[in-house]
């Protein structure tokens, strides 16, 4: 019985019913793959991102067309959406590259990072030789980016490479990602890489803490004064502390600076006492996008950079998993909003006016896998690598998508469209990342 059958049928029967849940059969349960057709899967989507996505200097985009895996063009996003960053003014007054540029290199330093992740997990497993020299390439990526910044002035600057080229556009979501691949590569690394990536760590941080962790040219819309006082940007809090405290922990073990210790505590200090979100609640709410999953993977690996404070990981790491792994339909992708009826067992899909307008679903739940793969040491008592293998075994090629709609009875606004025919990379690279790793630990 497939995805799509059982949504529509229920639907027809909630419109009957004056509802719009969804019943928790929807929750795959035994793996439906082998672990050999598992992997003959990873082995298909590496070779698709060998030969057909990686572009010019290593870098991966995020968007493509799914039919031909070219980039969209202009006439691809003729009459689409305008993007809710831009606040209503124009990619001419902003100074942003045309729509179908930018939507399609927004997460290529997230994108490039997950891709060095897997590999790098990839070559912890088998030791292939040409696995490394993926690593060393993909890398390469990350350092191009890198350089952008420093023949602009900026060391540390880790723009988002509209293009392959330079921007004045970042934001800390890239950083964390790039930390996250960063991290994977360290302790496989060849001096000369090890070298350089001791060096990027270093300036990536200390950019963020000259600019207090502020875009210093503005976010799309909004002005870099508009940010400066927007105290949402400059807060201490631990929502905001487990995406830069990697970065920060990286610049330390590659430089052995002091300043870099100051400046943990500094946020340890300022975010004061963490009190995790409870879980005890008749309803729960999720989305597809979002910060859940970081709140997963960044804060399993601060469990090795800042054991010390395990405790308070763990929590944010529980909190987090059983807050959305009820969200998970039969074929591994989130409806990009819910309500999860905890008495009755029941999935609500909710409107999301910000991506999409009504009810859709993401395959962007892959970084959810991924996060779940790697906190799994770290709650023995979850089950989490069940979800996580949910997640691989359902989504493939044809739901790796940013948004998607949920069923034929609910399609996407029409200027949304061209977003559910593009292959996300997000999607594709997450589902890498959790299976290389789940394989080195065993999982599958």
């Amino acid at each position: 019985m497939t995805q799509r059958f059982i949504v529509q049928t229920f639907w027809r029967l909630s419109c009957c019913l004056c509802a719009s849940v969804l019943p928790v059969l929807l929750q795959a349960a035994e793996p439906k793959l082998t672990d050999e057709e598992l992997a003959k899967k990873a082995e298909r989507l590496q070779a698709l991102v060998e030969n057909k996505l990686v572009q010019e200097h290593g870098l991966i985009p995020m968007l493509v067309r799914a039919t031909d895996y070219q980039l969209p063009t202009a006439e691809d996003y003729k009459g689409a959406y305008r993007h809710r960053h831009l606040k209503g003014k124009t990619e001419e007054e902003l100074g942003m590259p045309p729509m179908h540029v930018w939507r399609a290199w927004e997460n290529t330093p997230t994108d490039t990072a997950y891709y060095l992740y897997a590999m790098a997990y990839q070559y912890r497993t088998t030791g292939d030789p040409q696995a490394l020299a993926i690593c060393r390439r993909t890398f390469a990526a990350l350092k191009y980016i890198h350089q952008l910044g420093v023949e602009n002035g900026e060391p540390g600057f880790l723009c988002k490479p509209y293009g392959g080229k330079y921007s004045n556009q970042t934001s800390l979501d890239q950083v964390q990602c790039v930390a996250w691949g960063l991290d994977a590569y360290r302790g496989i690394a060849p001096p000369e890489d090890a070298a350089e990536l001791n060096q990027m760590t270093k300036d990536f941080a200390d950019f963020l803490m000259q600019h207090d962790y502020r875009p210093p040219s503005g976010y799309f819309g909004r002005s870099a004064e508009e940010l400066r006082k927007n105290t949402d940007y400059a807060q201490k809090i631990w929502t905001r502390a487990v995406i830069v405290l990697p970065m920060l922990h990286l610049a330390w073990y590659g430089s052995g600076d002091q300043k870099y210790v100051a400046e943990i505590e500094r946020w340890y200090q300022e975010c004061g006492e963490e009190k995790p979100p409870s879980l005890n609640k008749t309803q729960l709410l999720g989305k597809g996008f979002g910060d859940r999953p970081r709140n997963i993977y960044l804060t399993s690996q601060l469990m090795e950079m800042a054991p010390l404070r395990e405790k308070q990981w763990r929590a944010r790491m529980q909190a987090s998993f059983l807050q959305n792994r009820h969200g998970l339909l039969e074929d591994g992708t989130w409806p990009t909003s819910w309500v999860y009826h905890v008495a009755s067992k029941r999935l609500e899909p909710q409107d999301f006016p910000e991506v999409g307008g009504g009810l859709g679903r993401t395959g962007r739940s892959t970084i959810f896998a991924m996060a779940c793969v790697s906190a799994q040491r770290w709650l023995p008592n979850e089950d989490l690598k069940a979800d996580a293998r949910k997640i691989l075994d359902g989504q493939d090629e044809a739901t790796f998508r940013f948004i998607m709609p949920l069923d034929d009875e609910h399609p996407l606004p029409p200027e949304w469209k061209i977003e559910s025919e593009l292959l996300d990379t997000d999607s594709l690279t997450g589902w890498l990342c959790a299976y290389w790793e789940g394989h080195f630990r065993g999982y599958w």
